[in-house]
């Protein structure tokens, strides 16, 4: 018996040194305070074209599913906002997935102004250290299309960071700032200490940045608005929306997005976190839809289109998707 509580006792300092080491280790967020500007404008779902009986049916939806808050723009206005616990649009949050989106935001600015021209270039172009690896030759659309099978969306959109300070000769939390955050007048965000010997002081790009709900919104609308906020166009005409449509055919993801399942509308993309937790949008009713919370309990269950879709159908201008669409005709024969 005293051997087995000399070994155990063994077991537990071993593991208590180990805290204590990645305690020391633990990379501090990167934070920035910025004022916030104005929230978006507000006006009711009356006004704005959307049925209250299709939200009443989202909320009746989200609300046992440990759902924080749902939140619905629309034309770049704030529609409706249900919040339970002590949310509201100006809580700040974690949603790990949707952080890799501004990196791909962030380089469409920067095709604009030219710094990128061929998103078919091999990344070591700027990377010319990986220039005999595997890993140099993935292009920069197979980053933002997570396309190269050894890299994950977290691992890609951190790549992608790299590429975009070599290019830039600024610091990735400085682009996301300068580029997207200060020009939308969104406020305090904290970005994830990247560590790594090429980044040792980098900011992630591919998980868990904090940023207020309202600060997701105005995102959600630049989104939704092929890359136009408040009259101001921050990516090329068509970029944002070739982000939100399958990188390729079958693909089941856009440029660290997700377009994958039926929904009411043709052309709902989504970026979605941990938790169930979605940002969901339709292009062609300029509709965004945020839902945050936690993991559903396991008797509710989860269906990814009963939220989006409630809303989608109750909002003016929808129309049923044809029932041709998606059919390959040249699977039938001629009549």
């Amino acid at each position: 018996m005293k051997k087995v509580a000399i070994g155990l006792g063994v077991v537990a300092l071993a593991g208590a040194g180990l805290l204590l080491f990645l305690r020391r280790e633990r990379i501090e967020p990167i934070v920035v305070t910025l004022p916030p500007g104005p929230t978006q404008p507000r006006v009711s779902p009356e006004e704005a074209g959307i049925d209250r009986l299709a939200i009443d049916e989202a909320v009746q939806y989200a609300a046992p599913r440990n759902t924080r808050a749902l939140v619905i723009g629309l034309g770049g206005h704030i529609v409706f906002e249900k919040y339970w616990d002590d949310t509201t649009l100006e809580t700040p949050l974690d949603v790990p997935g949707f952080a890799p989106a501004l990196a791909a935001i962030v380089t469409g600015t920067l095709i604009s102004d030219r710094l990128i021209r061929n998103l078919d270039a091999p990344s070591s172009n700027y990377i010319p250290e990986d220039a005999d690896t595997p890993l140099g030759a993935t292009t920069l659309r197979e980053l933002l299309a997570q396309d190269n099978v050894s890299l994950d969306a977290q691992a890609s959109a951190n790549r992608l960071a790299l590429v975009l300070e070599r290019i830039s000769n600024q610091p990735y939390q400085a682009l996301v700032v300068d580029r997207l955050w200060k020009p939308i007048e969104a406020g305090d965000l904290a970005f994830e200490g990247a560590g790594g010997a090429r980044r040792p002081k980098g900011a992630g790009a591919g998980c868990c940045i904090r940023a207020r709900l309202g600060d997701w919104m105005r995102v959600a609308e630049l989104l939704a608005n092929d890359g136009v906020f408040e009259g101001n166009q921050f990516t090329p005409p068509r970029f944002i929306q070739q982000m939100l449509k399958p990188a390729h055919k079958d693909a089941k993801r856009g440029y660290f997005t997700r377009v994958d399942g039926v929904f009411a509308a043709h052309d709902v993309a989504r970026l979605e976190a941990e938790g169930k937790q979605r940002l969901w949008i339709v292009p062609s009713l300029r509709l965004t839809i945020l839902r945050v919370g936690s993991e559903p309990p396991a008797d509710r269950g989860w269906d990814e289109a009963t939220i989006p879709d409630s809303i989608i159908r109750g909002t003016a201008g929808w129309q049923p998707r044809s029932a041709s669409e998606g059919v390959d005709p040249s699977k039938f024969a001629p009549h």
